[in-house]
């Protein structure tokens, strides 16, 4: 073989390898700008979640924060965990923010106190129209002592 073909093969097997590599890494534009866990971001992770879409919830996450596919992925697992992620907070605020009369509020922290957390999240699901994990989540965290 002429030494220039094998010149154009192997840069061409370099060029590939590259590309290659970039595509596998995520290596990202440097340009891009992340917009971060605005509201409207947390709001659209909170709704893929409970839908059941995860891998939508990961996908949107990374695109936000730029964080690598494990830290996304961890930080979608945790969401609706008490004292772990921010889905908690945000569902109570977007689905108890004028949906939840005083009425209700009283009901579910007495079924709460009563370790009845089964009728409380259901109660609260109908309520608020959530969704069952949301219902779950807040529930899981409800402090009677507190005006939500």
């Amino acid at each position: 073989m002429h030494p220039v073909v094998k010149l154009v093969v192997i840069l061409a097997v370099v060029v590939v390898i590259a590309v290659l590599y970039g595509r596998i890494f995520g290596r990202r534009d440097g340009e891009q700008r992340y917009v971060g866990l605005t509201d409207a971001v947390r709001t659209k992770i909170s709704h893929e979640i409970s839908a059941g879409h995860k891998i939508n919830a990961v996908k949107i996450y990374r695109e936000a924060t730029g964080a690598p596919l494990p830290d996304a992925k961890r930080a979608v697992d945790s969401w609706f965990v008490p004292g772990q992620g921010p889905g908690v907070r945000d569902a109570a605020a977007s689905w108890t923010e004028g949906r939840l009369t005083a009425e209700a509020r009283t009901r579910i922290s007495e079924l709460v106190l009563a370790d009845r957390r089964e009728d409380a999240m259901a109660l609260y699901a109908e309520a608020t129209g959530a969704s069952d994990s949301e219902a779950q989540a807040i529930i899981r965290s409800w402090d009677t002592t507190q005006d939500y």
